[in-house]
């Protein structure tokens, strides 16, 4: 029955799309050296690594206008809280700046010229 009942819970979850706000937990916030130095990194660190790791945010290349946007879903559904204007500023700064939109006419390269790749935006 227990294990009913906690899968049922985990379907819904999945199906809502409340795992994203999971509470933290331990090694949840992934590497935050992962992140580009930079001014506004720690704001990022303090204010995002709360509900998702920083791989999410690496995974992430969007312009600041849309970054603002992801922030304001994030709060209206998410339950990320208000930010300080200053504070929002200098994240999405630091956003725009380091993990700003790919390049998509040039992919990135690796070694070998067989795994060439773009990564779309991420449409959250």
């Amino acid at each position: 029955m227990l294990r009913k009942q906690i899968t049922q819970s985990l379907f819904l979850a999945i199906l809502t799309g409340s795992l994203l706000a999971a509470p933290a937990n331990p090694g949840w916030a992934g590497n935050a050296r992962e992140l580009a130095p930079g001014e506004g990194r720690d704001l990022v660190i303090d204010n995002c690594t709360a509900c998702h790791s920083t791989r999410i945010i690496m995974q992430n290349h969007m312009s600041r206008k849309r970054w603002d946007e992801t922030i304001t879903w994030m709060q209206k559904k998410q339950g990320l809280w208000m930010l300080q204007k200053e504070v929002r500023g200098k994240i999405l700064d630091y956003l725009a700046k380091a993990q700003g939109p790919a390049d998509q006419a040039s992919p990135r390269e690796h070694g070998n010229k067989m795994y060439r790749f773009n990564y779309p935006p991420n449409p959250l």
